[in-house]
């Protein structure tokens, strides 16, 4: 089955200072890296919500992940879809191609993120009512439980941490032997 990976790169990155994206791991910036081990994994196409030119934009600002999941949902062609963030410097693409293996929608226990959710009228629906109303439940969390997801386990835990500061940046880089 066709799968579209879809890269979360658009966030502020206030907590960490810099702009994630663009961090160096093992040579290459976050996201060249991510949008690597996304084809590895199998995807066959990779949509990058980030904004900046070049790039799916967010339609509108400061809606957090799931207003960059609805602006790139235009863009993803297959009926799955791959949803990760970049700041997973960790994350494998044998992690990744376990969670492809699993019926749809997926994820693992550790983390909502990465995850697999049908591009379905469904999901488009469900992301415009939550991002239109003033309480809506704006959190991957609320569309996991929303579509029925399931929860997968996956040995390497440590592979699911996402890098927001500094000092977990700087652990995440000792935990592949590289310098800052």
């Amino acid at each position: 089955m066709a799968v579209t990976g879809l890269i979360l790169a658009g966030g502020a990155s206030r907590r960490m200072g810099q702009d994630k994206a663009l961090l160096q791991v093992a040579g290459q910036t976050q996201l060249q890296r991510t949008i690597r081990i996304v084809r590895h994994a199998g995807c066959e196409q990779v949509v990058v919500s980030r904004n900046s030119e070049g790039f799916v934009m967010d339609k509108v600002a400061n809606l957090g992940p799931l207003g960059g999941l609805l602006s790139a949902l235009p863009h993803c062609t297959h009926e799955r879809i791959l949803l990760l963030p970049v700041d997973m410097p960790l994350l494998s693409s044998a992690a990744l191609e376990y969670l492809l293996q699993q019926p749809s929608p997926g994820y693992f226990a550790a983390s909502r993120m990465p995850c697999v959710l049908p591009n379905t009228e469904q999901l488009r629906a469900y992301l415009t009512q939550q991002l239109e109303q003033q309480d809506g439940d704006r959190s991957v969390g609320g569309v996991l439980q929303h579509l029925g997801a399931h929860r997968y386990e996956w040995p390497e835990m440590h592979q699911l941490q996402n890098t927001n500061t500094p000092q977990q940046w700087q652990q995440a880089l000792t935990f592949l032997g590289e310098q800052a």
